[in-house]
């Protein structure tokens, strides 16, 4: 079986990180993104993609194995921390085709790859006495 980020340019210590440019296509190629975030992060912003697996890293030591084996899994976390660890984990269980998502969502929101807006705004405001929902335009 090829594994489908072998054409990845960037590869440290056996992980394979993939840009947010490479996601979707590789999404059309059969991989599943994997979001370790908590879901107080996921109520605000997620992925806009469908191929999405939720599994907060909290619950990753409990749960990992819930994760298919037979898939190309794309991990990502807020900024690529998590999603490090995570993929060295699988990879020492037998998970053979596992990448992490270099920048994590932030650096797919930045880049302008789709994002759904979550059941919660952010809240903003000058101090912690004046926060308030963020209003929506």
């Amino acid at each position: 079986m090829n594994n489908l980020f072998q054409n990845c340019k960037l590869q440290i210590n056996g992980i394979f990180y993939v840009l947010p440019a490479e996601v979707i296509p590789l999404l059309q190629q059969g991989a599943v993104l994997v979001d370790l975030r908590e879901e107080v992060e996921t109520d605000i912003k997620s992925f806009g993609v469908e191929q999405v697996i939720y599994l907060s890293h909290y619950e990753f030591d409990e749960k990992w194995n819930t994760l298919p084996l037979e898939k190309p899994l794309i991990l990502a976390d807020s900024v690529g921390i998590w999603s490090k660890k995570a993929a060295a984990t699988l990879q020492s269980r037998g998970y053979v085709q596992v990448a992490s998502l270099a920048g994590g969502f932030n650096e797919w929101n930045k880049d302008g790859f789709p994002v759904t807006a979550g059941k919660c705004q952010p809240l903003n405001g000058p101090c912690l006495c004046m926060i308030k929902p963020h209003e929506k335009k």
